[in-house]
């Protein structure tokens, strides 16, 4: 699984999400490194790669308080 998070700006051309064809907007996308395709959100870039892993990491941070998220970083450290 390779993917760079891109915040707070838009692909050159107006671009679709390649799960759910929504129009990627100014907040920001994730790119495939190996496809180039645009996703609107990690959890349709996760769907379409098959990864179960990465929905249920993000389901897990939003559910999370802000405080127990950054203690559970600086614990993997």
């Amino acid at each position: 699984m390779n993917f760079v998070l891109v915040n707070g700006r838009t692909p050159h051309r107006e671009t679709f999400c390649g799960l759910c064809c929504q129009r990627i907007g100014s907040d920001g996308y994730v790119r495939d490194i190996r496809t180039q395709l645009c996703y609107c959100r990690v959890t349709c870039y996760a769907v379409q790669c098959g990864s179960t892993m990465v929905l249920l990491e993000e389901r897990a941070k939003a559910s999370r308080p802000a405080s127990r998220t950054l203690q559970a970083m600086s614990i993997r450290k």
